[in-house]
């Protein structure tokens, strides 16, 4: 049977080098989809044997991250899809029988949003909800809208998604637009499923930082027989002498991100 869900990569046509360990790693560890594969780009394509996958093409090349996302998601003829990101590398075999069985609770209960890792918030949750598998994050919560892997009602993410945003803006301010339009974000139940227990969607939690790999995919590549030139992005470096340097930057950052929002938010 097909899904009712699909499943969205973000991503752009820069970052296409990704899409080749990305798909052959969805191919070995998620065998069991069966549904659609929508590839967020703004002109290229890309096949995978035995994968449906559908490249948007946006032709959005100076669009923001919100615009082109956005126009993506228009482009779904499913109701519902779990959002993914082109560095979010499988690194073991997805438990397929769960997220249909999580999926068919998250439709039935009309939820917003499902959180599928613990890497998306740090709470406070609602623990005691009407399944003991789930948690609810409450409104006022840092975070609720994450861009971890979720399953998403399309309407919901349209509600709160702006086009003038980053996915680092989307994250924060998306979040408390969530308190105005969203009811119900839950998450898994996070004794119960957490990163190297129990995991449901097993992935490296981005690959790609600032544009430069993380060192943690050279090992999972190889041993899935994937070649990359690494010499093209380089590794990310974890300068120590520059933490201070990088706080006050992102300090600054955060105040123009705040003042651009919410003189947008109100033209809007």
């Amino acid at each position: 049977m097909k899904n009712e869900f699909s499943i969205l990569i973000n991503s752009t046509d820069s970052f296409s080098d990704c899409w080749l360990p990305f798909f052959t790693l969805f191919n070995k560890f998620w065998p069991d989809y069966n549904g659609r594969l929508y590839l967020n780009t703004e002109t290229k394509s890309f096949k995978y044997e035995n994968l449906n996958i559908i490249s948007v093409k946006s032709n959005l090349q100076q669009g923001t991250w919100s615009e082109c996302l956005k126009y993506a998601i228009d482009t779904i003829d499913e109701k519902y899809f779990i959002y993914m990101q082109e560095d979010y590398f499988l690194h073991t075999n997805v438990n397929n029988k769960l997220i249909n069985k999580y999926f068919e609770f998250f439709k039935s209960n009309n939820f917003n949003c499902l959180h599928l890792t613990d890497q998306c918030n740090n709470g406070p949750f609602i623990k005691k909800t009407i399944n003991p598998n789930f948690w609810e994050i409450p409104k006022k919560t840092n975070y609720r809208a994450s861009t971890q892997a979720s399953f998403w009602k399309k309407e919901s993410f349209l509600k709160i998604i702006r086009p003038w945003e980053s996915g680092w803006d989307f994250e924060r301010y998306g979040s408390r637009r969530s308190n105005k339009y969203l009811e119900k974000i839950m998450c898994l139940n996070q004794d119960l499923h957490s990163i190297n227990n129990n995991e449901i969607i097993p992935y490296v939690f981005t690959g790609i930082i600032k544009g430069k790999w993380k060192p943690d995919v050279v090992d999972l590549f190889i041993n899935n027989d994937i070649s990359v030139d690494f010499s093209k992005r380089g590794f990310v470096e974890y300068n120590l002498k520059c933490r201070f340097i990088y706080k006050i930057f992102t300090l600054l950052k955060l105040l123009k991100s705040y003042c651009k929002n919410l003189i947008y938010e109100l033209i809007y």
